[in-house]
């Protein structure tokens, strides 16, 4: 069926794009016209029933995240729609797409537990939300697995950002220390470390965070930079239209849920913890971090530790137990994996944007890291994982898988469990 779906967005501009980006993927594939709709545009206040009039879109797609979903479903009755981020238990709603928050909840609690800190802590979103909930319930069942207890911030839903920033600051000052805390998201992430670096609290010597959605507007300019757990945005977007056209081609189909996976942990300095810490090497990870697809090399990290080439060599081996180059190679690789993650990213300039001067020294890396596959076929298997539907999954219900690439696999079978992201080859 061709025609236009409307999809109303409130959230920020990267989670939102990743999200518009792959709803349009699908979109292209059965002939639609998909609409972007930003519902925080302007001062006014939106006129659900006039947008829809005006495009009259043969279905529609509603983020959750804010805004006046309630006034949207009233204005759009008798289309289907479908909803993203919304509690599958509302009343008067039946189509979903959510994110696997049990699972970013498990992930959270692996990659704390794994740094060895003896108490835990949980801080949810500013309102209540859902998954705010579910995220705290998966990471509190994970610690008692392993005999921990989980100390949770309490915050009246009423209270203002003063308040709720002097209720955080004086819980944050009587939490044991050292401690491991998992924000519901990045924004809650970003209140923590902003109260925890005027209280003095060392980040994350003392107290290490870790996030949700891996938003580089947060994670890159907090300070210290923040550790987030990457949510498939894209494919979240993708099922959105996808299950929309069910909905369309079956009007008998009365219930589903869809999920869409977390596909890694984005380490940054909020979680790099180092054995009698030396701050240059802490330096030199966040200058390679911020410029290893510029094209920095190991003098550069070099002259940044203040120490010469040599003796900066042995200083970030002993703290990091390998490499500046390994740690470089490292960076640049994870950006080559999110690029490829792109099907509109051509492959012949990843290269370039990675900081490799030449395309054939990366190819070859490429495979030598990915168990022989080429950049290409790493794509196409991502992409088959992401977008197959399990052909025995009843239409009720699809999870969402990605591929976690070699990372993981060597991780694996070196004995680290199920860490998303192992440190660097």
């Amino acid at each position: 069926m061709t025609g236009t779906v409307l999809f109303f967005v409130y959230t920020n501009k990267y989670i939102c794009a990743n999200r518009i980006e792959g709803a349009r993927r699908y979109a292209e594939r059965v002939g639609w016209n998909l609409q972007a709709i930003d519902c925080n545009s302007g001062p006014e206040k939106i006129d659900f029933r006039e947008i829809l009039d005006f495009w009259k879109p043969i279905g529609v797609i509603a983020e959750c995240g804010g805004g006046d979903v309630d006034n949207l479903r009233r204005a759009a009755r008798g289309l289907p729609i479908v909803y993203l981020d919304d509690d599958p238990s509302s009343e008067g709603r039946d189509f979903f797409v959510n994110s696997n928050s049990a699972k970013v909840g498990e992930i959270a609690a692996r990659e704390l537990l794994s740094m060895g800190v003896p108490d835990y802590a949980f801080v949810g979103w500013r309102r209540p939300r859902f998954w705010s909930e579910d995220r705290r319930r998966a990471f509190e069942a994970a610690l008692r697995v392993h005999g921990k207890g989980c100390a949770v911030f309490d915050c009246p839903a009423t209270a203002t950002d003063a308040a709720r920033r002097s209720l955080l600051s004086a819980w944050l000052k009587d939490l044991p220390k050292p401690c491991g805390l998992f924000a519901a998201n990045d924004p809650a992430a970003e209140d923590v470390l902003q109260v925890a670096v005027a209280l003095g609290i060392r980040v994350p010597d003392d107290l290490a965070v870790i996030g949700v959605d891996d938003d580089p507007v947060i994670c890159e300019r907090t300070n210290p930079s923040l550790t987030s757990i990457r949510l498939d945005f894209e494919h979240g977007g993708y099922l959105c239209a996808e299950l929309l056209d069910r909905r369309l081609k079956d009007p008998s189909l009365r219930q589903a849920t869809l999920i869409f996976d977390p596909i890694f942990v984005a380490r940054r300095a909020s979680t790099r913890r180092f054995p009698q810490c030396d701050r240059r090497v802490v330096r030199a990870i966040e200058l390679i971090r911020r410029k290893a697809c510029d094209g920095v090399g190991t003098p550069d990290v070099a002259r940044e530790m203040g120490l010469s080439r040599r003796m900066a060599e042995i200083v970030f081996r002993r703290q990091t137990g390998h490499s500046i180059h390994d740690e470089i190679a490292a960076v640049r690789m994870e950006r080559v994996e999110s690029l490829l993650r792109n099907p509109r990213q051509e492959i012949g300039a990843i290269a370039g944007l990675c900081g490799w001067a030449s395309g054939a020294v990366l190819r070859k890396l490429f495979k030598d890291r990915h168990d022989g596959l080429s950049m290409r076929e790493w794509r196409q298997r991502a992409a088959d994982a992401r977008v197959a539907v399990g052909q025995n999954s009843p239409p009720q219900c699809h999870r969402a898988t990605a591929l976690v690439g070699a990372r993981l696999r060597r991780a694996r079978s070196q004995g680290q469990g199920q860490n998303l992201a192992p440190p660097p080859w």
